[in-house]
């Protein structure tokens, strides 16, 4: 009986990972755009909304412009959900041993937290190169010129630049998420049903409300990520000094409109 909880958590373990790197790696092409029109708009007042920047973008550096950074995500993003799905499979297994065991929902948002936390130390990273190709595209060559300029003068710790505001959102987002998601799906189940026994447009529904959640509670913390993340890689020549800084200066410069700006850009993607 041991044996077999222990190979059932083995195979959810493995589950978790197999299927957090392929759904990682299926929203690059999407949503890419989307993404970089996002930024744009939080870290810039060029444009008064995302049909503008799309046009602009576009006539100035074609779909290439589109996807500007989209190799930091395309090297890092499977690894990134990877990590948060197992370690959302971790954190299951230490709330309970049977790998069947049915969340509640203060489990799911422990849970939740711990898996946001976890994955955060992979997402800096990736987030924070991307942003750089995105805004910086005149300072680098491509995604590697980009990690080795930046390490070879900063080391590891200059690829953590606006891993604050990162590890902010993701503890607070992903219980959002998942228990956005839980909710729903639970919602929409009839008496008995499992979340493996709903149709896909049930699941996908699901998924959406639990992405509405993410994005909803926590995206001013999102704006300030953006603004650091896009910020110099030289101290002394950056911007911001730190989220609190950011912040400030965001709300002077534009308001309490400048932590909702790109909030429609994102809901679409």
């Amino acid at each position: 009986m041991g044996n077999a909880v222990r190979e059932d958590a083995l195979y959810q373990n493995f589950k978790e990972l197999a299927c957090g790197a392929f759904g990682g790696f299926c929203r690059i092409p999407v949503g890419h755009p989307f993404d970089t029109v996002k930024v744009m708009l939080q870290t810039t007042s060029r444009y008064n909304n995302m049909w503008a920047c799309f046009k602009d973008v576009y006539s100035q550096r074609g779909f290439r412009g589109l996807y500007a950074g989209a190799q930091s995500p395309a090297a890092g993003m499977a690894f990134l959900n990877s990590i948060l799905f197992y370690a959302f499979g971790i954190g299951r297994s230490f709330v309970s041993s049977n790998p069947r065991h049915e969340l509640t929902y203060k489990e799911t948002w422990l849970v939740g937290t711990f898996a946001g936390f976890c994955c955060s130390f992979a997402e800096g990273p990736v987030d924070f190169f991307k942003c750089q190709l995105q805004m910086r595209p005149q300072d680098y060559s491509s995604f590697p010129d980009c990690v080795r300029k930046i390490t070879s003068q900063y080391g590891v710790r200059g690829a953590y630049q606006s891993f604050g505001p990162c590890l902010a959102r993701n503890t607070l987002a992903y219980p959002y998420f998942f228990l956005g998601y839980a909710m729903t799906w639970k919602a929409l189940a009839n008496e008995g049903e499992a979340v493996t026994d709903l149709p896909p447009w049930k699941v996908l529904l699901a998924g959406g409300v639990g992405g509405l959640c993410f994005w909803g509670f926590t995206y001013p913390i999102d704006i300030i990520k953006s603004a650091m993340a896009s910020d110099s890689i030289h101290p002394k020549e950056r911007q911001f000094k730190n989220m609190a800084d950011c912040a400030k200066q965001i709300y002077q410069a534009k308001g309490i409109r400048g932590f909702g700006r790109g909030f429609t850009t994102c809901m679409f993607r």
